[in-house]
């Protein structure tokens, strides 16, 4: 490769990188517009009511407010103006097929999420305090709500977000690349340890169906029906006292084992499909995370993330 075919081949890929700028700066301008408004409520509460700030319902005001109200406008206002590449419409996911789907990605998420919790324990015990899990302020909620929150308002906001606006904005690289890159983005959208994980390996499930079918409603439904068993199944186990207890503990366990021999079986249903950008997989990489807004959001999330274990 002569010089000029070497500078030709650094401005096409700085040109890539102020793109995956751009998405960056869509990342950080939603978690610091979720931050500016909840953290207003707060303080706006604290001094005109404070009985609120102890209100189920009010925290869940301020939730939705904060990141769906005002995160996901602030992402799609920076994004305004760029174009995607949707996938091509394919054949949805029969009954079966869906059920194999929730089933698997269930079974990778547990799975992950034991991984989750023993780090947290030997942090926990490193620093000699419990690490605060801020899945469990969900719990507060009063049911309804809960549910609402969880298989209606974020299934949608963030499959839209994720698994269309932003995936389709990486799937000219690659459609691995795309998968991936978005489940991480998804993952350190959630802003703390605890989270992280499982869902940067769920997220790559739902990638893969809206990138196989072509059809975010079934990315959708199955985000629903796994936020389901938090926030609907679990307290319902949960008022059943010790056998509800050992129900649920035997449902994750057998989950784990045919969730994983399922995702085995149908790998092949969703292998990445080869990107049009002339980039081989690492330089797609280095272009994605090398770049100012990327680096910002990944900064971001890992303070956040940090002030959960201080």
């Amino acid at each position: 490769m002569d010089r000029s075919e070497r500078a030709e081949r650094a401005l096409r890929l700085r040109g890539h990188r102020e793109k995956f700028s751009r998405l960056g700066w869509a990342l950080v301008s939603q978690a610091a517009a979720m931050l500016a408004v909840q953290t207003a409520l707060l303080l706006l509460a604290q001094a005109a009511a404070p009985r609120l700030i102890h209100s189920g319902a009010f925290l869940w005001l301020v939730s939705v407010l904060s990141a769906y109200g005002a995160g996901v406008p602030a992402f799609c206002l920076v994004l305004r103006g760029t174009k995607g590449a949707p996938p091509e419409p394919g054949r949805p996911l029969g009954p079966g097929r869906f059920l194999q789907t929730y089933i698997a990605g269930l079974g990778l998420m547990y799975l992950v999420n034991f991984g989750t919790l023993a780090l947290m324990a030997l942090i926990s015990a490193l620093r000699g305090a419990a690490v605060e899990n801020p899945v469990e302020s969900l719990a507060g909620y009063p049911l309804p709500l809960g549910l609402l929150l969880g298989c209606v308002i974020a299934p949608l906001c963030e499959e839209y977000l994720f698994r269309w606006l932003l995936l389709n904005r990486l799937r000219p690289y690659g459609e691995g690349f795309a998968a991936g890159a978005s489940a991480l983005c998804f993952g350190l959208f959630h802003g703390n340890l605890s989270q992280f994980f499982y869902a940067c390996a769920i997220g790559v499930v739902f990638a893969a169906v809206v990138l196989k079918t072509g059809r975010l409603w079934q990315a959708v439904l199955l985000h629903a029906m796994i936020n389901f068993i938090g926030t609907g199944l679990i307290p319902l186990l949960s008022g059943l006292g010790t056998a509800g207890e050992r129900l649920l503990t035997a449902l994750v366990l057998g989950v784990i084992p045919v969730g994983l021999a399922l995702l085995v079986r149908r790998r092949r249903d969703f292998a990445p499909a080869h990107g049009w950008m002339g980039l081989t997989a690492g330089e797609a990489w280095r272009c994605f995370l090398a770049n100012p807004g990327m680096l910002c959001f990944l900064g971001l999330s890992l303070f956040l993330a940090a002030a959960y274990l201080v």
